[in-house]
């Protein structure tokens, strides 16, 4: 560590997956928070595929994340532990 500053302002990521572009970032006070996951998740009370999915640290560290999901279509909220 040299103390020096570096510019990564034009840095670029590479990936091995094909698309992202079904990801989108949803951050809303009042609405569902999380990442909008379309075709991963089926809603348990409309069979909606489209659901934003937060990770929740709900459990002592050692233990997994909580997926706390919600429904895009009717907004019914679910969790998946894992």
């Amino acid at each position: 560590m040299t103390g020096e500053t570096i510019d990564l302002s034009k840095t670029m990521a590479s990936t091995d997956s094909k698309s992202l572009k079904h990801l989108t970032e949803v951050v809303e006070e009042d609405g569902p928070r999380g990442t909008l996951r379309v075709g991963d998740y089926l809603c348990p009370k409309c069979d909606g595929d489209r659901a934003y999915v937060e990770l929740r640290q709900t459990r002592s560290s050692d233990e997994p994340e909580t997926k706390i999901c919600t429904c895009e279509e009717c907004g019914h909220r679910w969790r998946e532990y894992q």
